[in-house]
């Protein structure tokens, strides 16, 4: 994934990425967008930013039996997060956890790091701020929708 993020990074290539934790029971799927929200190398799991070799670490308290559940549904996720964005429905989601053991769903949109160590991330960062302030984006304010009310 680290291969993946620098080459996007250096062609401002957009692209999704997903990953399922140790616990076999969590995951995640994130847009990433160089420049706009954070790359893999400005916020990389624990193990990647501590280099740490995956074969080592300890699997306690893992049910191995949920390792493909887990994965078939951040699947699912990603592969409905990327058909929202090729076919412009819905809205597409910077990032997206699952938590299975307490069904938990968190989403937001990280920030870039301003000291990143992805050259290229640091220059798409630039040239992003530069965009925005030649083209601002102007804040809409949407209108309320009054609510539909039944003679029922």
């Amino acid at each position: 994934r680290m291969a993946i993020n620098a080459a996007c990074n250096e062609i401002n290539q957009i692209w999704f990425e997903s990953g399922v934790s140790e616990n076999a029971v969590s995951g995640h799927i994130q847009f990433l967008i160089p420049g706009k929200t954070a790359c893999f190398a400005c916020a990389p799991p624990l193990v990647v930013a501590s280099n740490i070799d995956e074969k080592t670490l300890k699997k306690d308290g893992v049910c191995a039996a949920s390792l493909p559940t887990t994965m078939a549904i951040v699947a699912g996720f990603l592969v409905q997060n990327t058909l929202k964005y090729l076919l412009k429905f819905g809205q597409v989601s910077y990032y997206l956890g699952y938590n299975a053991m307490q069904d938990f769903f968190p989403t937001m949109m990280m920030k870039p790091n301003d000291g990143c160590d992805d050259y290229y991330c640091r220059l798409r960062q630039k040239e992003q701020r530069e965009s925005l302030i030649l083209n601002p984006v102007e804040e809409t304010v949407s209108e309320e929708i009054a609510a539909v009310v039944h003679e029922d």
